[in-house]
């Protein structure tokens, strides 16, 4: 009776990681492989999620939310950013904006709130761009 009692529990628990990979498509909150949207919260002092997966020359577009009591950005300081010129606008608490972006090369991109004192207490964040 162990013994099936352990093989169900085995069966439920399989099942419920497969369900896991075939609805979340095995990607993380941050993950942009498949299109669509991506919320990031600005909140004292970090960015949720700071983490984004994306491929080259995929469109990515990020809905910006500053539930923080603070105001807040999000800058790249890469230069090498076509098309993010302005983007970079300050957001006062409780407002929402939504930004495109395009990555044409590979690597790590990171991202910062450059409000003094805001990126040295951990408002950090990076996209990481596979080929």
């Amino acid at each position: 009776m162990k013994r099936l009692a352990w093989f169900a529990l085995v069966i439920v628990v399989l099942g419920v990681g497969i369900a896991a990979l075939l609805l979340g498509g095995g990607r993380g909150p941050g993950s942009s492989t498949g299109g669509g949207m991506i919320e990031i919260v600005m909140e004292e002092m970090r960015f949720t999620p700071n983490r984004i997966d994306a491929r080259v020359d995929q469109a990515i577009v990020l809905r910006l939310v500053n539930r923080g009591a603070q105001r807040h950005d999000l800058i790249f300081p890469s230069l090498h950013m076509p098309g993010l010129e302005g983007q970079e606008a300050i957001l006062e608490p409780g407002e929402t904006r939504t930004i495109s972006l395009r990555f044409d090369t590979p690597g790590e991109h990171t991202f910062l709130c450059s409000l003094p004192g805001h990126a040295a207490a951990g408002m950090t964040g990076a996209v990481f761009v596979r080929p």
